[in-house]
């Protein structure tokens, strides 16, 4: 995006890559330059902050989810505690009680 100031008037240019080549766009002049610039400026700033939203929820679910995995192993270390401490004992896939 690029507003350009030719012979004191402002115009306003989009950016694209298309492949290796950036094309330019001609979007207008004058005030209609300026405002489509601070148009287009907003528009970033929103798609960044939503980005860097996102960003941040995707961080909280990993944790969140590491939270849930660790509290998993300890129950599950829990319940083999007092299984073994009861008399059961797990030879394949299922708990059993010792003879």
């Amino acid at each position: 995006m690029a507003l350009e100031i030719r012979n004191g008037r402002p115009y306003y240019y989009r950016k694209k890559r298309k492949g290796n080549k950036v094309i330019s766009i001609y979007v207008g002049s004058g005030e209609f330059a300026l405002v489509s610039a601070d148009l287009d400026f907003y528009e970033r700033y929103n798609n960044t902050q939503e980005k860097n939203l996102e960003r941040k929820e995707q961080a909280l679910h990993l944790q969140a989810d590491n939270e849930l995995k660790y509290l998993e192993e300890k129950l599950k270390e829990l319940f083999t505690w007092i299984a073994v401490a009861n008399g059961y004992h797990k030879p394949k896939r299922q708990w059993r009680k010792k003879r």
